[in-house]
């Protein structure tokens, strides 16, 4: 035992030394390679890869030829394992040769040929070389039928997710319109059930405002015993809080009808009809909250504010009430002309007198 830990101790202080030099190479290469550039370093590497292999070329010039064929032999046999192992070949039968293997075949390593069917072909008599050739034409063929199945595969799985992207997008527009339809329906709810209140107010004889004015331009409210009177004076006798009212509820009704008539002749009418109604009543309001404020500061002030004096005020609207239609939109033009263009106007005087008139071509 002694003996072998004797034998044993060169050989571990052998490969020690040899551990050794290679980390002291690896650290000698490290250092000189310190403080270098990419370049310089890959300029070493190609100058070291040169030099190996003008040593090789040098080898082979002064190589016998014994030395020769035993290189080419082991290149041989180098190549011979990689296409065996790239056929799956293990390690038990890497070795094997025609001369040498364990089933004493002599054409083990020789390409297997089809006798039988090389004879039903009636090309049993073709000699081995355009047996090659044939062979390699029909894996050529092999392949390229390969590449056009290929092909047609991914043409039809293009086409498959072409027509899953088609079916997506006509499920997404069925479900655009199945919400469209539903949204469509809910908005004709809400406006049946506003019609069906203001019904019932109109028959228990609590009508509101909104409910009289609605009903003046329904004609499928003619089953109400109503009596119709200008639409104007159902603003009469209303507060402030009345008309604030009276202004939110125009503005909810029209887009509940606007969404239920929209493109239609009659609706074209209902919108003109609800904005001089609307026009109307925010005359009234103004009035009402001047009238108000006087009770709580100087008439001075509010006529300032307002624009217009009071006994200028009733001659403007003696003036309205002279003129035909066409010379009020014709005033209201140039009226509108002179706050956009002209300065040094006073706009309040000019913009109260816009707005009065315009409550004025509502009501007419």
């Amino acid at each position: 035992r002694s003996g072998d830990r004797r034998q044993s101790s060169p050989t571990s202080s052998s490969s020690n030394d040899s551990t050794g030099t290679g980390e002291e190479e690896y650290r000698e290469k490290q250092l000189s390679n310190k403080g270098k550039t990419m370049e310089e370093i890959e300029e070493e590497r190609q100058a070291m890869k040169a030099e190996k292999k003008r040593q090789r070329e040098l080898r082979k010039v002064y190589e016998t030829s014994h030395e020769k064929r035993q290189r080419r032999l082991a290149k041989k046999m180098e190549k011979e394992k990689k296409k065996k192992t790239a056929l799956g070949w293990d390690a038990e039968h890497m070795g094997m040769t025609n001369a040498n293997n364990p089933y004493g075949d002599e054409k083990l390593l020789d390409t297997f040929v089809w006798e039988k069917k090389l004879q039903k072909k009636g090309l049993s008599d073709v000699p081995a070389e355009r047996l090659k050739v044939l062979t390699a034409q029909r894996v050529e063929e092999n392949k390229i039928e390969l590449e056009k199945l290929k092909k047609q595969r991914l043409e039809r799985e293009s086409q498959k997710e072409a027509m899953e992207k088609e079916k997506e997008f006509l499920q997404r527009i069925k479900e655009a319109e199945y919400y469209r339809e539903w949204e469509k329906q809910e908005d004709s709810f809400h406006y049946n059930q506003v019609r069906l209140r203001s019904k019932i107010r109109i028959a228990d004889g609590r009508a509101k405002p909104i409910d009289l004015l609605a009903h003046y331009i329904n004609d499928d409210d003619d089953d109400l015993a109503v009596e119709m009177h200008e639409p104007s004076t159902y603003l009469n006798g209303l507060t402030i809080r009345d008309l604030e009212d009276l202004l939110a509820d125009i503005r909810v009704y029209t887009e509940l009808e606007q969404q239920q008539k929209s493109g239609t002749v009659a609706h074209n009418y209902d919108a003109q009809y609800w904005q001089d109604i609307t026009t109307i009543t925010e005359d009234e309001l103004a009035k009402l909250k001047k009238l108000s404020s006087q009770l709580y500061h100087d008439q001075r002030i509010d006529d300032r504010r307002e624009g217009i004096n009071a006994a200028v005020f009733q001659d403007v609207t003696e003036t309205f009430k002279n003129k035909t239609p066409l010379q009020l939109e014709q005033l209201e033009q140039r009226i509108r002309s002179k706050i956009e263009n002209e300065k040094g106007i006073d706009i309040a005087y000019w913009e109260s007198l816009l707005s009065q008139l315009q409550a004025h071509m509502a009501r007419a």
